[in-house]
């Protein structure tokens, strides 16, 4: 059907197995890969080149093509894809010497998938990382054929290889370019260059797409047919049809490519199957109750010749590209109804709906404009056309476009004042950070992961506000501080009202030659971008942030001002050039002076260093910051202040003066550092070598009670070279002086530390035994303190503990040894006894408690007596009125007194009052007849001395 000899759309929206169409668009693209080629094919070279664009954008088309290229100019051509489901192999085992070789590397749609989804989480699963790391090793190995013997085999034979790989921004920049730099790095020249697939894909270049590939499928019949102008390109499809489909792309968000082949390939069955648009439209979801034809006609939103009733007239212009007075009505004519047409740039020459298409005729482009006015083109006037009115279109969306133009009219209004288009430029930007005042506007300073960025939005109208302008410019570019903060990127966004960009753009010109940061070697241009927006452009400016603003509050696929790719392209190449000045110190477990001098050795030695390839370039800015001495912490602030510290690996301000200083380009004298010279250098060394000296022995000393602990210990730290002869000996006597001081200092350290731990332990026995000598200083004499040890501690301490339990028990007796008439005095026998070298306290002690308790009873038995006897006063006392105190008087008187024998009254008495007689107890203790005792009882009864009841 149709004459084809194969469908012209495939139904996935993939390339045919049997490829007859060619691609469109892609002649930028394919010049800069046939620029690789040539270098590769003329040169000797291996180059690696980088296709980028996302995902559904041509890839794959644009390799075939390349592919189809090289075959033409003789290159062996080996493809393969980027897969997590097969191992990644390139087959180079046919390859020979002086054959031009090209390897396409392809990424498979669903590592596109992971990557856009997981992003860094994507090195989470070991196939992907794998995969990543073979694909490295493999591109190292042909870029590097002589370090991959191993893989490749004899090297000389990989030679002329070109690898062109494509891949989408989110794999390359998220994760290849950080993942393995050594590979896909820009910078570092590893990727020759860079590709970035042009992803605008305008109405008319869709077009030709179909056109080319109807033509590149039609049999020889219909190729004849159109020939002849019997057959439109197009058919079966009209323009119309094409217009509605991308129509209805652009509303889903999808005007690309694949997107769209694959709507044409649904589009191309239903015809076959003798359905129209209108099936096609309503599977999308737009099942309206309409006619087909007006759903249809609403949906292309492109006028008709023939008028019907849900028609309206309208003025339709054809207008070329290159005129461009012409476009310059028809862009005015667009934004006032909050649209963007870029009259600049063909790729932006697209389609938007009921309001204008692109066609390409006879090799030009042409703008095909819809009017509701008479614009005054008569030169290019088609006459008038018919287009679906309002309250029709309404029903696919068109009352947006009467809502778009009133808010873009009143927001066009807002903008006029200049401070409210400066606030909408930054807005459209995205920036964050510390806002600071300037004159005629503002900045914004903001710390993007290390990179230190200034924003400048200024408004000017007359030639002295220029003139400070660029005054002040100049001071910023030249310090590199912006009202006190440090700035690595800077962008200027100037606007005026009166100024041409011309004028302005002549002011500040010489600002972008000047040397950036007054040190560096090259301009200011390279480290700041300028945006200028004179009157000639304020307006555009104007109409670029309405219909941004307007895209952001209808909440549809916005499309960023011009300005703010410019800025963002201007903000990445200043960071390519301000990481040419990042440094990293390749380090291990050494310590960081150790790695130090390694690295000046390496630097004096010729050669590049690992992370220290620009150091040479800072220390020749550095050198020529200062004549003839700088203060440390000025040279320090100023490192700060001219490069990306915070950027720098395992290094900062003060490690990159150390290195400076190693190299003997400065030396340190004082808190200033001088260019090198014969006489500061020599004294440097000297102070070196002083400092050795003072290492060379190590003293502690601890003070204890007994007097300080002093521990001496001297260190062999070797001979050093003291004379030198010009810079490069002075830069290797140094470094070999730092090695040796630092192992001095370390050797130094560990010693003190040991002689500290043994001072301590020293001084902790002479404490201990200071407490005992406090107590008993005639021990002193048994102690020599110079071999005091644990032993004799414990032997000092064992004798203290048995002197104080003596005089513990004694102090629990000497009272009761005073009352009983002991001469025992434990004080004066301890003091003998610790006059000898072994006291025997244990002895002593042991027979101290038998005598305590000795003395604890003979003083019990005096206590019982002593009481007795004052029982026994008591009773005479009371009984017989005795107030003799002497017991032996007062007993004579009442045994005269009484008639009753002596030694029984004395019984009776010492019982007291009321105490129980018994007869045979007091004959018994008194040595009487029991008879007798009895008589003497009754007597003492009858003298009402005792009472019968206690006569037992």
């Amino acid at each position: 059907m149709y004459a084809f000899v194969d469908l012209p759309f495939s139904p996935s929206g993939v390339t045919h197995l049997l490829r007859r169409h060619r691609t469109v668009g892609f002649d930028k693209e394919l010049r800069e890969l046939a620029e690789v080629l040539r270098t590769v094919k003329e040169g000797n070279n291996n180059v690696l080149a980088v296709v980028i664009a996302p995902y559904g954008w041509g890839k794959s088309e644009l390799l075939d093509e390349l592919e189809s290229l090289a075959e033409g100019e003789g290159f062996d051509v080996y493809r393969t894809a980027l897969s997590l489901e097969e191992d990644f192999v390139i087959e180079v085992a046919s390859k020979k010497r002086d054959k031009p070789m090209l390897v396409l590397i392809d990424e498979a749609d669903e590592l596109s998938r992971i990557v856009a989804v997981h992003k860094l989480g994507a090195l989470s699963d070991d196939r992907f990382v794998k995969m990543v790391q073979k694909v490295a090793t493999y591109i190292r190995a042909l870029l590097e054929p002589r370090s991959y013997r191993y893989l490749l085999g004899e090297p000389e034979r990989f030679n002329k290889v070109a690898i062109v790989a494509a891949l989408t921004p989110q794999l390359y920049y998220t994760i290849l370019k950080n993942v393995v730099p050594d590979v896909f790095d820009l910078t570092s020249g590893r990727v020759y260059r860079e590709v970035v697939i042009d992803t605008r894909f305008p109405f008319w270049q869709f077009v030709e797409l179909v056109k080319q590939r109807l033509l590149a499928y039609s049999d020889d019949e219909r190729i004849r047919e159109i020939e002849r102008g019997e057959l439109d390109q197009l058919s079966p499809f009209s323009i119309h049809e094409l217009s509605a489909v991308y129509h209805l792309a652009k509303r889903r968000g999808e005007a690309a490519p694949r997107p769209l082949l694959k709507l044409m390939a649904r589009l191309f069955q239903i015809k076959k199957e003798g359905g129209r648009l209108a099936r096609l439209l309503r599977e999308e979801g737009f099942d309206l109750d309409v006619d087909d034809e007006i759903l249809e006609l609403a949906f292309a939103a492109i006028p008709v010749k023939y008028k019907k009733a849900y028609l309206k007239e309208v003025y339709l212009y054809r207008i070329p590209f290159e005129d461009k007075d012409a476009m310059s009505v028809a862009r005015e004519y667009v934004a006032a109804r909050g649209k963007e047409l870029d009259i600049k740039d063909p790729k932006n020459i697209s389609y938007e709906p009921y309001l204008y298409y692109s066609l390409v005729e006879g090799g030009r482009l042409f703008l095909y404009l819809i009017a509701e006015e008479d614009l005054a083109l008569e030169r290019y006037s088609l006459g008038r056309g018919y287009i679906v009115s309002e309250d029709v279109a309404k029903l696919v969306g068109w009352e947006e476009a009467q809502t778009i133009a009133a808010v873009a009219k009143e927001y066009s209004q807002r903008l006029e004042n200049p401070v409210a288009l400066l606030e909408e430029a930054e807005r459209a930007l995205s920036l964050e950070g510390i806002r600071l005042r300037r004159c005629c506007g503002y900045a914004l300073w903001n710390n993007n992961m290390g990179l230190r960025e200034a924003y400048l939005f200024l408004y000017i109208d007359r030639e002295e506000e220029l003139r400070k302008i660029s005054e002040e410019l100049s001071e910023v570019a030249s310090q590199g501080v912006l009202n006190g903060y440090v700035v690595d990127y800077l962008n200027v966004f100037v606007v005026s009202r009166v100024l041409l960009t011309d004028t302005i753009q002549q002011a500040l010109a010489p600002l972008m030659t000047a040397y950036w940061k007054r040190h560096f070697r090259d301009p200011v241009s390279k480290f700041a971008t300028v945006e200028i927006y004179g009157a000639d452009k304020y307006e555009k400016l104007k109409q670029e942030i309405v219909k941004y603003v307007i895209d952001k509050l209808l909440k549809r696929g916005e499309k960023p001002p011009e300005f703010v790719d410019a800025v963002r392209l201007g903000r990445e190449k200043a960071r390519e050039n301000i990481l040419k000045y990042t440094i990293a110190l390749k380090k291990g477990r050494e310590k960081k002076i150790v790695a130090l001098v390694k690295a000046a050795e390496a630097l004096d030695g010729g050669g590049d260093v690992e992370g220290l390839r620009s150091y040479r370039e800072i220390e020749e800015i550095l050198l020529s910051a200062f004549e003839e001495s700088i203060h440390e912490k000025e040279l320090k602030s100023l490192i700060a202040t001219l490069f990306p510290v915070n950027l720098w690996r395992e290094m900062r301000e003060e490690d990159l003066i150390e290195l400076m200083k190693l190299r003997g380009v400065v030396v340190p004298l004082g808190e200033r550092l001088y260019k090198y010279r014969d006489d500061l250098a020599k004294r440097y060394i000297s102070e070196i070598l002083r400092q050795l000296e003072a290492l060379r022995e190590v003293r502690v000393e601890k003070q204890t009670p007994l007097g300080p602990v002093k521990l001496v210990k001297k260190m062999d730290i070797g001979e050093l070279k003291t004379s030198v002869a010009d810079r490069q000996d002075y830069a290797k006597a140094l470094r070999e002086a730092v090695l040796k001081l630092h192992e001095a200092r370390e050797m130094y350290e560990k010693v003190k530390e040991e002689l500290e731990r043994e001072a301590e332990e020293k001084a902790k026995l002479l404490r201990k035994i200071s407490t005992v000598l406090d107590k008993y200083p005639q021990r002193r004499k048994f102690i020599d303190l110079g071999r005091l040890d644990e032993n004799t501690i414990r032997r000092e301490e064992s004798i203290v503990q048995k002197a104080e339990e003596a005089l513990k028990i004694w102090g629990g007796v000497r009272q009761m040894a005073s009352a009983v008439g002991s001469r025992l005095d434990v004080e004066r026998d301890l003091k003998l006894l610790l006059e000898l070298p072994e006291p025997w306290l244990d002895d002593y002690v042991a027979a101290l408690k038998i005598y305590a308790a000795e003395i604890e009873k003979r003083y019990g038995a005096l206590m019982e007596l002593e009481r007795a006897r004052k029982a026994a006063l008591e009773w005479l006392r009371a009984k017989l009125g005795i107030e003799e105190e002497d017991l032996d008087k007062a007993l004579d008187i009442a045994a005269a007194k009484t008639g009753v024998r002596r030694k029984l009254l004395e019984s009776v008495a010492r019982r007291g009052r009321g105490a129980v007689l018994d007869v045979d107890e007091l004959a018994k203790e008194s040595g009487v007849e029991k008879e007798e005792v009895e008589r003497d009882l009754e007597k003492l009864y009858k003298a009402r001395v005792i009472e019968k009841k206690y006569v037992a």
